[in-house]
């Protein structure tokens, strides 16, 4: 049995049939890409966002799952719910090893907006890295599936054969689940853009301190793939160095993102091959058209120059 069951078994051993009760049993609510609502046994919370909290449950088949639950007070909020809702809508049409799939999309009969996901077992980037840096083949390993993943995102198209022109712009290192069996994956599209969902909340800066790339936080310019290609090499520096990039107060760091120099990696870490610190230095350009794409970067990691 695997931890997530556990604490499922543990829930039911302690609640009885309190627990057993929390079933699922929702109305299907309107809206694109709406699925059937499942039976499902929701166990304890594994974490509360700003707009969802997500809980670890099984299906009908006993498969573990994760449940994500838009806060009730945020449903009253079209906007937040359009963007919640485009998140499954995205996820259902990506498929990729690194992207937990959605399994389902529905409202409860009181409106509130859910989605039901894969579960990913395994532990964030950032409590990886709070150990210090991986190694440089390690590094690089992770560093190439994490650009495949974002090379599947930005270029995916939509059912019509037309470009989604995706953007996940939250690659935080909370977002990137090192797994159990070593891969990574990326979770978390709550705030991604895509065709669908053009420019949400134009004006409002959304996204993890330290971690979003110069044209996001100076508003200035496209937001496309390239920003989120800044971003992954951020946490490539960050794995290579054990050392955060961008660190400190948020105008301080907003400040250092737009117009501060841009690093070298060997300052910090001699072991870093002169090769992926000139490929940090082309991703890291301030300017998004002096950065590779997310496939050119993944090409010339896996090249090793």
């Amino acid at each position: 049995m695997n931890s997530a069951a556990a604490m499922i078994g543990a829930a039911i051993a302690r609640d009885g049939p309190d627990y057993t009760r929390r079933v699922i049993r929702a109305v299907t609510g309107a809206g694109a890409d709406m699925t059937e609502p499942p039976a499902l046994r929701v166990g304890p919370s594994l974490g509360v966002g700003a707009m969802a909290e997500t809980f670890v449950a099984q299906d009908a088949d006993g498969v573990t799952r994760v449940l994500k639950r838009m806060h009730r007070h945020c449903a009253y909020d079209p906007a937040l719910v359009a963007m919640f809702e485009h998140e499954g809508r995205l996820l259902g049409r990506l498929d990729h090893p690194a992207i937990p799939a959605v399994r389902a999309q529905y409202r409860d009969a009181s409106g509130v907006p859910h989605l039901l996901l894969d579960h990913v077992k395994g532990r964030g980037l950032d409590a990886v890295l709070a150990g210090g840096r991986v190694t440089q083949a390690t590094a690089v390993a992770w560093g190439a599936q994490l650009l495949d993943a974002l090379d599947h995102i930005h270029t995916r198209p939509d059912e019509a054969g037309e470009a989604l022109e995706a953007v996940h712009r939250d690659v935080a290192p909370g977002n990137v689940i090192v797994r159990d069996d070593g891969a990574i994956s990326l979770i978390d599209f709550g705030i991604a853009s895509s065709r669908w969902r053009d420019d949400p909340e134009r004006g409002v800066l959304r996204g993890t301190r330290g971690y979003m790339a110069p044209e996001v936080v100076t508003g200035e310019g496209i937001i496309d793939g390239r920003s989120d290609v800044f971003v992954a090499a951020v946490l490539l520096y960050e794995m290579l160095t054990g050392r955060r990039l961008y660190a400190g107060g948020a105008t301080e760091v907003m400040l250092a993102i737009a117009e501060g120099p841009v690093p070298s990696a060997r300052e910090v870490e001699a072991s870093v091959a002169p090769w992926l610190d000139a490929l940090l230095e082309r991703c890291l350009a301030k300017r998004p058209e002096e950065r590779p794409t997310a496939s050119e970067a993944r090409a010339l990691l896996r090249l090793g120059r």
